[in-house]
């Protein structure tokens, strides 16, 4: 099936690697123009990045930012409208997971740097961005939650919580937005071979008992997140909004969304 995303542009947060970088090479490929952003730490995988996407003969800009911050988020959203001339996808993937952080033992900072990424992050990223999918009367925004929102698994109770934020965050939105034109959804990952994931990865035990509960018995690939992003950025999903769609290779099967 041949999806064309010819004229649209994306940003994509998170990008200079794992879900957001396959995401952003994902939806280049397809024929959007896209923008990536990532902490100005992380500028050179950003730039690697953008220069992979560009060596395939497609259109990627990079741009440094801090999602925690309004002024930040503002001149990344400027940028992506001088890169390409309007916005028709945002993809939130930015985030953080702190494990062991149990929650009567979590500080205020910890707490803190957790919502603020997860989910003001977002947020500021949403308030900025769609005034102009309005004025065009289109638009397609996707946040990357976690299928821990679905689930508890003790001592990441912070990162489940605000994941589950992020999918009614996301649910309240497209109803806001009724009429629009403007589709709001949740995508929520399970274990995905990324850098998050490495500290379960590294350890022979945890990852068979990870393993255990998935009936794919694999951990996903960045590409295979990406590949339902694409599907929800894309015209194919024209009626599908405000809802969550779990890909964890049926680890929280049967759970309620």
């Amino acid at each position: 099936m041949n999806i064309s995303l010819n004229s649209r542009v994306a940003l994509v947060t998170g990008a200079a690697r794992g879900i957001g970088r396959a995401t952003a090479g994902m939806l280049a490929r397809h024929g959007a123009t896209v923008v990536l952003t990532d902490l100005p730490a992380d500028q050179s995988e950003l730039e690697a990045a953008v220069a992979e996407i560009r060596r395939n003969g497609f259109q990627a800009y990079a741009i440094g930012a801090d999602v925690r911050r309004q002024a930040d988020v503002e001149a990344c959203v400027s940028a992506t409208l001088q890169f390409g001339g309007r916005l028709d996808i945002l993809v939130n993937v930015a985030g953080v997971h702190l494990y062991p952080a149990p929650l009567l033992t979590i500080d205020e900072a910890a707490w803190d740097r957790v919502f603020d990424i997860n989910l003001k992050g977002p947020l500021f990223l949403c308030q900025t961005a769609i005034p102009h999918m309005v004025k065009q009367g289109s638009g397609s925004v996707i946040n990357i939650a976690s299928d821990s929102a679905f689930d508890v698994i003790p001592d990441e109770g912070a990162y489940g919580i605000s994941k589950l934020a992020l999918v009614r965050f996301s649910a309240y939105l497209c109803k806001e937005l009724s009429g629009t034109g403007v589709r709001v959804n949740s995508l929520a990952p399970g274990w995905v071979k990324t850098r998050l994931t490495e500290f379960v990865r590294q350890d022979t035990v945890a990852t068979a008992a990870a393993l255990e509960g998935i009936p794919a018995r694999k951990f996903a690939e960045p590409e295979d997140i990406a590949g339902v992003v694409l599907f929800l950025a894309s015209e194919l999903a024209n009626y599908v909004n405000g809802h969550c769609i779990v890909v964890d290779g049926g680890r929280v099967a049967g759970q309620p969304a």
